[in-house]
């Protein structure tokens, strides 16, 4: 029996309004307010895991790891996603193991391939590899295998990209929660989703425009079918999750949808004026149009095609729809610039929803006769 968890994504939408390293302290110092505010709102703070385009999240769990002792106990701390090509798999496997140890297993970690574009090519992953989709397969492979390793184990070697190893004694610390860390699997592909599922792994649903609810009846499906003990069953539906790309909630549906377009328009400005200082940059794309680029996409802003707007009746019901298909996990995404002039749109959302959203849900959803209409 779990109630609905709420997490949000700490300094959504912004990209440096200036390239500036004597601003990078003013900007992390944004991120860990916004952080513990969110917190005390009642949210899970959630982190974004990028590098050359923004000061606050190239090392996300460090980052993470300084605002766990500030926030309250109960909170977890997620990430989404990690983009687990970009790191040497055994340094990714310490560093998650660490963090579940010292939040007592109240990490999320969302996994993932990552953007396309600077980001390869500064971490030395072979752009094709990248993009195909494999360079995640098989890091993930590989992580499996670390958390698995026991002392008197036969030699195992790796090699995934640019990054190798040899292992012979087991990784340390081992995680907080067994057999390895919560992670949530970005899994856009069906067999993704199915493969999941199969290993006993939440995931993110209906992402990037993909139908919510058949992906959903998917998942029940195969996680039914996996025959895994009630204990995983129980923990992936709990942590199975939607994320709204881009959300607005003001005391009227006419109030909240103005105040979108307000803040997607300072967005779109600033965006705007980062692409064209640094070049392309890949994003989050709602249903892309075929033959243009996932950049050419964000370029235009295709993130909040879908905006979900309204006032707290109208997002409840929303969530009311998320309820009903088994989900127990959103992450929301706030429009408004916390470094910018739509900062209180930001601000009287997240705290409308935790105040007149968030407390209708928490009674806990049944998960086992969730499991059960499967």
């Amino acid at each position: 029996m779990n109630a609905m968890q709420f997490s949000a994504m700490t300094m959504n939408m912004l990209l440096p309004g200036k390239d500036d390293p004597e601003d990078d302290h003013r900007i992390v110092e944004l991120a860990v307010e916004q952080s513990i505010w969110l917190a005390e709102l009642g949210f899970n703070p959630w982190y974004t895991d990028h590098h050359f385009r923004g000061p606050w999240h190239s090392n996300s769990m460090q980052f993470a790891s300084y605002v766990v002792p500030q926030i309250p106990r109960e909170r977890y701390v997620g990430f989404g996603v990690l983009s687990i090509p970009f790191y040497h798999p055994l340094r990714l496997v310490e560093s998650m193991n660490l963090l579940d140890q010292l939040t007592k297993g109240r990490a999320l970690f969302g996994v993932g391939s990552g953007w396309q574009g600077l980001e390869p090519a500064g971490l030395g992953v072979d752009p094709e590899y990248h993009a195909s989709g494999r360079a995640a397969e098989d890091t993930l492979d590989v992580m499996e295998r670390l958390w698995r390793f026991r002392n008197g184990d036969p030699e195992f070697t790796f090699s995934v990209g640019s990054n190798s190893g040899r292992i012979s004694r087991r990784v340390m610390p081992a995680p907080y929660t067994k057999p390895n860390p919560t992670i949530i699997r970005t899994a856009s592909r069906e067999p993704s989703l199915v493969r999941a599922a199969q290993k006993g792994w939440p995931a993110f649903l209906g992402i990037l425009g993909a139908d919510l609810a058949k992906q959903t009846r998917l998942y029940q499906q195969a996680l039914a079918e996996a025959n895994h003990p009630p204990e995983v069953v129980e923990h992936c539906l709990r942590w199975c999750s939607c994320d709204w790309l881009s959300v607005t909630v003001a005391e009227t549906d006419e109030e909240a949808l103005e105040r979108a377009l307000i803040a997607r328009a300072e967005t779109m400005a600033i965006r705007t004026s980062y692409i064209e200082g640094v070049g392309k940059l890949d994003g989050p794309v709602i249903k892309a149009k075929p033959g243009e680029s996932t950049a050419e996409g964000y370029a235009k802003g295709q993130d909040m095609i879908t905006t979900i707007a309204g006032s707290p009746d109208t997002i409840a019901g929303k969530v009311q729809e998320l309820a009903d298909l088994g989900i127990n996990h959103l992450h929301l995404r706030f429009l408004g610039e916390w470094d910018g002039e739509t900062r209180y749109i930001n601000e009287d959302s997240a705290t409308l929803f935790a105040a007149e959203v968030m407390p209708r849900f928490t009674q806990p959803a049944d998960t086992r006769a969730s499991a059960g209409r499967m």
